[in-house]
């Protein structure tokens, strides 16, 4: 008879916060601590604990009880008490790229300061697994993944599907991303609490070990058995010692061992397990009946996902950059208070956070953190924006001049309209009492003309601007030593195009008087081309938009000829689920506003954008009748819930407002939706006719390719899916793409291939286990949403649009400054790079070092290539990792820089090691 080893690995699930807010959590943790402080002291036999792979359940632990930092360190440097590799256990698809990966590096870094880590890619509780994870967690130098979710198990009786990539014979198997990198990969497969509360006594242990070991035998591919001894906020079983004795005594033909991952871990390895199953890609419960998979989730509280599209851009996309810009020009880098910003937001991105799915006061404290963490980058952005203009020669602009920078800092070449406030003049406060200055000030400025006044480039040249006065306003400026300086200040508030702004840097303009203009004969290479608008119609030289009576439109693509109708369509539908599940009520008809007679005007027209604004008045059911509330009480699964919507209804107000900007093959969609109604949805629907069996989505570090029909297992009449910042159709010639910001929840409905994206989606409840009331997840009031419809060639990798679409939700950083010398060009970049296939991910510096470290990934399947060339002065360069550790040096080429081969889906980092200031 073979042996058998049943490894029981004691833990506690931690959600931070849940169905009981983080505080009332916390105190759970601090007694779980104690008391394992405690039976390590007590019981040597107690070998140790496995602090569920996240560090943040120490930090919350020792912020509260900073006494225990001491033997917290010696327990983890004996092994005993098991840390990382994450800083928090997040939801994987709802989280940026940048943000798993910060989240791994952290987790990493904080853990190896407190005395070491394990070394296991831990995804317990994800709703769904990332498709590169097996390479994000291999370029930390992890070999292995522990998960819960995304994978079902068949057994040793069943064989798996014949080419299917997400079923598995075992609960052990490999795991192999897009880029080919494989790990050993150990399913859950009877879930995480599968040794949970071991009896002590014989009679009932009998029991117990039979069914628990029969049925890890299930599906375990070797006599190594996993038994997860705990579960979500599970106490400490602290006669664990006993119990396991116990089975020894009554079963001695099983080993019963106090094991830890490691230990698991090697012993398996040392099994060799035979012909193991390889998954591939993207573990979201496809092969399932789609009915648990936690997808809608995406949809659940959308405002929070919004929030954190605006944390995560601001830190990723705005304030590093702007900070690597500033460091190049002489500034200190802000490393602390970045990464204090990046773990606040860290701290919204556990599952079951920033899936939305728990008590209203989570999320209402989720919104400060969102808060502190956009306060600390805008404010970095700020000062890094102002270093660096300040530092800018401006002195060719003339005297008389109000410079000012626009950064760009999207990671790519950027062409597109800005809008900046300028100050024209400032008058500090004095003596005479504010009131009267005020007056006297705006006195002044009654007769101030707008047309006298002009947009130059740092050439001289006259750029075509609308110019328009805001009148004065307050403002201040707290200098560094001084008292604060009040002022009022006249505005004007100017729009011009820019074009081809550098991938990391900036143009220089300024407002001067016409009069102080000198000839020039070269002309404004963005003037012409104007955008065009009437007869709620408007174009470009590359598209045109036709707004019908119901407020759908038509795009017209004049590059390929394509056009597309019954665009922006409202679809709203039931929803008696929960903040899990989207459930539509039984036999329901969706409403939509396909017919419905809207308000459509021209609100603004200049040469650089033309915007209608659409309106309409819909009349939707109030809410579900009382019999949901009845099946939520007394927990009817949500599958089987008989309730409907109630005939009487209720005035929602929907806004729309479409963009159309000079030179571009893009509409902006911004959706205001005055929310009185619950228990629905709404989606807009983007009916495309393309002919294709497979759908494009945002993922992370990977464009993902999903087949829009579901596996055959699917039974769901649903298939939203996650997406992060786009989803893409496309046949053999054309696509279209819709980029949104913080909208994750697409679907792709099979009448003329439509895309659906989820805008808003109330429900009443938080659902799981047990009766939670969310009054606030019903999402009542306003809410504003963002789109961009893009229309390209071919598909979104060959046409180039995705980057249009990542650049979509970053904004234009516009700094004004005097007119000064300085050390920098009033045009400049401060690193080009260029990658046929590749999308920019981030710039920063080092967390343990001042080398730059500049991010990328391959968005194909096929090897891509990559060159960089800094303007400033390197040692070195050398390929590194998401751990911004040193690996092969890069050999310098004249005149092309740095030359890296991305191979396909790969995540490149290269570091740049600087020459000393």
């Amino acid at each position: 008879m073979t042996s058998k080893t049943a490894h029981i690995i004691a833990h506690s699930h931690w959600d931070r916060e849940w169905y009981l807010p983080y505080e009332t959590h916390r105190l759970k943790l601090v007694r779980l601590m104690e008391d394992l402080i405690e039976t390590f002291e007590r019981d040597p036999d107690f070998a140790s604990f496995h602090l569920d792979g996240q560090y943040i359940v120490l930090e919350d632990y020792l912020e509260m009880m900073p006494h225990r930092a001491g033997k917290i360190r010696s327990l983890v440097e004996q092994g005993k008490l098991i840390l990382g590799p994450w800083y928090i256990l997040q939801d994987e698809f709802l989280v940026s790229s940048e943000a798993n990966a910060r989240n791994l590096l952290i987790g990493i870094l904080a853990s190896k300061n407190m005395g070491g880590y394990a070394k296991i890619g831990y995804f317990p509780d994800s709703f769904g697994n990332m498709g590169q994870a097996p390479q994000l967690i291999s370029q930390a130098g992890i070999d292995v993944a522990v998960y819960g979710r995304g994978v079902k198990p068949v057994g040793f009786n069943n064989e798996i599907q014949s080419g299917n990539a997400h079923t598995s014979q075992y609960s052990e198997m490999y795991w192999e991303s897009p880029d080919g990198t494989r790990v050993l990969a150990i399913l859950f497969a009877n879930w995480y609490n599968n040794g949970m509360e071991i009896p002590v006594d014989r009679e009932a242990a009998k029991t117990y070990w039979k069914e628990k070991l029969a049925a890890a035998e299930a599906f375990a591919s070797t006599p190594e058995l996993l038994f997860m001894n705990g579960c979500d906020h599970q106490p400490l079983q602290k006669d664990l010692s006993a119990a396991l004795l116990a089975a020894g005594e009554i079963m001695p033909d099983v080993t019963f061992r106090h094991s830890s991952f490691p230990e698991y871990i090697e012993a398996l390895r040392q099994a060799k397990p035979d012909a193991l199953d390889v998954i591939r890609g993207e573990l979201r419960s496809q092969w399932t009946d789609g009915w648990i998979t936690l997808v809608n989730t995406a949809s659940a509280r959308v405002y929070i996902k919004q929030e954190n599209v605006k944390s995560q851009t601001l830190l990723e996309k705005v304030a590093e950059p702007l900070a690597v810009m500033a460091y190049l020009g002489g500034g200190e880098y802000p490393r602390h208070e970045l990464l204090y910003a990046w773990k606040t937001l860290l701290q919204n991105h556990p599952h079951d956070s920033i899936c939305g799915c728990s008590v209203d006061e989570v999320h209402r404290e989720m919104m400060t953190r969102f808060a502190k963490s956009q306060q600390v980058a805008e404010s970095i952005a700020a000062q890094s924006a102002t270093a660096v203009a300040d530092e800018v020669d401006t002195s060719g602009f003339g005297s008389q001049a109000r410079p000012f920078v626009v950064f760009n800092t999207s990671g790519h070449l950027r062409s597109g309209v800005v809008r900046v406030t300028v100050d024209v003049e400032r008058r500090y406060f004095d003596h005479q009492p504010p009131h009267e200055k005020y007056e006297a000030f705006k006195a002044e400025y009654a007769d101030f003309a707008p047309d006298e006044w002009a947009v130059v480039d740092a050439d001289g040249n006259q750029v075509e601007a609308v110019i328009a006065a805001s009148g004065p306003i307050f403002g201040y400026d707290l200098p560094d030593d001084r008292f604060r300086q009040p002022y009022w200040v006249y505005q004007v508030d100017v729009e011009l195009y820019v074009r081809d702004v550098p991938q990391i840097g900036y143009q220089t303009y300024a407002l001067v008087r016409k009069d102080s203009l000198l000839p020039k004969t070269e002309s404004d290479p963005a003037t012409g081309n104007s955008v065009t608008a009437g007869e709620n119609a408007m174009e470009n030289r590359y598209v045109r938009i036709e707004i019908a009576q119901d407020g759908s439109f038509t795009l017209s693509d004049k590059v390929n000829g394509r056009k597309y109708e019954g665009l922006g369509i409202y679809e709203d539908t039931g929803d008696i689920g929960n903040e899990y599940m989207y459930r539509q009520p039984d036999g329901e008809t969706p409403l939509t506003t396909e017919g419905l007679a809207a308000d459509v005007q021209l609100v603004k027209h200049t040469p650089f954008s033309a915007v209608y604004r659409i309106e309409h008045v819909w009349h939707l059911p109030l809410g579900a009748d009382e019999r949901l509330e009845e099946e939520i009480r007394s927990m009817v699964p949500f599958r089987y819930r008989t309730s409907r919507r109630v005939g009487e209804t209720g005035e929602l107000r929907i806004v729309t407002e479409l963009t159309l900007g000079k030179d571009s093959r893009s509409v902006s969609i911004r959706s205001r939706i005055d929310n009185t109604v619950k228990d629905h949805r709404i989606r807009m629907l983007f009916k495309t006719g393309l002919q294709t069996e497979h759908v494009v989505a945002d993922s992370i570090y990977e464009l993902a390719r999903r087949p829009i029909q579901p596996e055959v297992a699917w039974i769901n009449p649903s298939n939203a899916q996650h997406q992060n910042a786009f989803v893409s159709l496309c046949d053999d010639t054309a696509g279209l793409t819709v980029a949104n910001q913080g909208l994750n929840e697409y679907e792709v409905l099979p009448e003329h291939n439509t895309m659906a994206v989820t805008l808003l989606r109330g429900v009443r409840e938080l659902g799981d286990w047990g009766v939670f009331s969310t009054p606030e997840a019903q999402c009542l009031g306003s809410h504003v949403m963002d789109m961009e419809l893009i229309s390209h060639d071919a598909d979104i990798v060959a046409s180039g649009a995705y980057v249009d679409a990542y650049q979509f939700p970053v904004p234009w950083t516009v700094r004004q400054t005097g007119v000064h010398h300085g050390t920098l060009p009033a045009n400049h970049a401060f690193l080009e790079w260029e990658g046929k296939r590749m999308a920019f991910s981030a710039l920063k510096l080092g967390e343990e070092s001042d080398d730059l470290m500049l991010r990328a990934f391959n968005v194909s399947l096929e090897p891509a290539t990559m060159a960089v060339k800094p303007a400033f002065a390197v040692n070195d360069g050398y390929e590194s990792t998401i751990m911004e550790e040193r690996g092969e040096t890069l050999e310098w080429k004249d005149g092309a820089g740095y030359e890296l081969k991305p191979g396909p889906a790969k995540i490149q980092t290269l570091g740049l090691r600087l020459t000393s200031r």
